[in-house]
């Protein structure tokens, strides 16, 4: 199984790095799932967390702000 099959969770869009866990990358906290989990080979979730994916994420988690709103 290649590195990128073991540890499908490390790039994971829904990851979410909390310090609070404590056990760098045996433990991760799965947004989606709402639970902690360890890094999974297969998931029905996952999805690559790129620049366009994250801010899509941040937009639907926050919305968006427009300059005449921030005044």
């Amino acid at each position: 199984m290649s590195d990128e099959k073991k540890s499908l969770c490390l790039i994971c869009l829904y990851r979410d790095v909390r310090p609070e866990i404590g056990s760098g990358d045996k433990l991760i906290y799965c947004m989606k799932k709402e639970r902690v989990v360890s890094p999974k080979a297969a998931c029905d979730l996952f999805l690559r967390s790129t620049d366009k994916n994250r801010e899509q994420l941040n937009t639907a988690i926050y919305g968006t702000f427009s300059e005449e709103e921030e005044g």
